[in-house]
């Protein structure tokens, strides 16, 4: 047997994204012409930006890399039915490429996560998915066969999306446990659980987004998020504007506290205080900002928080905390936001991998505002990660979802796969270093 080969069986894996990266993960299990796909995610390469042209949208996107060529679960492909994709979570590295699926192919995820999928789709965040017909939720605990052979069971993670799952998935001579991606809050008990419940399968595959040289010998405790960024806000003096992220809800509930213990009103974008009212977290101190170009349909469903205009923003904006979104920005030239403070907590653009992440940084010296980045990691730590993997006690460790995946070492053999090369599973002793 060569090197980065696992000997022959009748399940197979291969890898099309997230290796040697944080961007995009997308692996698939088969067993005969049983095909499971775990995440579908978007690889961030900055080739996004660049406008296909619509009648050859796919082909394209895939010459250029930032879709995977993977067969019969496009919307341009012959559609294979014996396909299933299973979503971690929904964090655009994990979805960011569900709109270009076939709509013949089922779609699952957790209960709470297509609670969240929904939302998202009903302001247009999640495009071109027939979310009623396509989309399926699975409870937690629950194992269910998604085709005769295939059979996947979700369990609840600790991570910065609501609805986050790890998965067992088995075939009849496999056992693989996908983490996802996962963190470890000090009173925590999804995560730390997940050993006791679905551990000591043959193969793990596990993230690695923090395991990286710097942070092997760091073990820090990671505070929950209320912990750590209600009192960062609350030392704040000055007007805040800040940025977030619609997929993390928690963040949103944690702003609406703080501003509340500041006394400081919270001002959201049309789309935001929807998700707001999805999730019940309106309330006195809390305004949607009239927007004219704003979906319509948006703004009619926003009944339980109060609209407010621009010019009420700007005459009392000493004690407001205003969102702006990035392609909103232009807003904050009507107000005087020389001397606030730009809270960044995970917004778009979420970080310097995108190129309008310079951008935003550039509007925010010109209009004269400090700029914060306050959040918590979604991830655990390397050593926590390191805990993770000895605990699940797997045959097989796969690291992947990482810049150095190879530096975890799993508790017996660990194994690092080249993308598009199709494994066979488990002969696993007498598998190749």
């Amino acid at each position: 047997m060569t090197e980065n080969t696992i000997e022959n069986s009748g399940t197979t894996i291969q890898f099309y994204a997230g290796l040697k990266t944080i961007g995009g993960t997308i692996f698939e299990v088969k067993y005969k012409e049983e095909r499971f796909i775990a995440d579908f995610g978007m690889v961030f390469q900055n080739k996004e930006g660049v406008q296909a042209r619509p009648q050859a949208m796919i082909s394209e996107l895939q010459a250029i890399g930032v879709i995977p060529k993977i067969s019969g679960v496009l919307k341009t492909d012959e559609v294979d039915k014996n396909a299933t994709i299973a979503i971690s979570h929904l964090h655009l590295d994990h979805i960011g490429l569900l709109q270009y699926v076939h709509p013949d192919i089922s779609i699952i995820m957790s209960e709470d996560s297509k609670t969240l999928y929904e939302h998202l789709h009903t302001i247009g965040e999640e495009p071109n998915v027939d979310v009623e017909r396509q989309v399926k939720s699975v409870p937690y605990y629950q194992p269910i066969l998604v085709s005769e052979n295939i059979q996947v069971e979700f369990f609840p993670v600790n991570h910065d999306a609501i609805g986050a799952a790890a998965m067992r998935i088995t075939t009849p001579d496999t056992t693989i446990v996908y983490s996802g991606d996962v963190r470890l809050h000090e009173t925590d008990l999804d995560t730390a659980n997940l050993p006791n419940i679905a551990g000591s399968p043959d193969i793990l595959i596990i993230e690695t987004t923090n395991v990286q040289e710097e942070f092997l010998d760091s073990n820090p405790v990671i505070q929950s998020e209320a912990d750590k960024l209600i009192p960062d806000l609350l030392e704040i003096e000055s007007p805040i504007v800040f940025n977030i992220y619609h997929r993390n809800v928690k963040r949103l509930e944690i702003l609406i506290e703080a501003a509340r213990q500041k006394k400081r009103m919270i001002v959201f974008e049309p789309d935001t205080a929807y998700i707001v009212q999805a999730f019940n977290l309106e309330a006195p101190h809390v305004r949607y900002l009239i927007d004219e170009q704003a979906n319509s349909n948006i703004s009619v469903q926003i009944q339980k928080i109060q609209s407010i205009t621009i010019d009420e923003v700007r005459d009392n904006f000493s004690s407001v905390w205003f969102q702006s979104s990035y392609h909103h920005i232009r807003a904050l030239l009507d107000l005087p936001v020389k001397g606030a403070t730009y809270v960044h907590s995970n917004g778009v653009p979420l970080g310097s991998f995108d190129p309008t992440y310079a951008e935003l940084l550039e509007w925010i010296d010109k209009l004269g505002m400090e700029f914060v980045v306050l959040g918590v990691s979604g991830h655990a730590t390397a050593t926590q990660i390191k805990w993770l993997a000895d605990a699940m006690k797997a045959k097989v460790t796969i690291p992947l979802h990482g810049f150095t995946p190879e530096l975890l070492k799993g508790p017996n053999q660990t194994f690092l796969p080249e993308k598009g090369v199709t494994y066979q599973l488990p002969t696993l002793n007498k598998m190749s270093q």
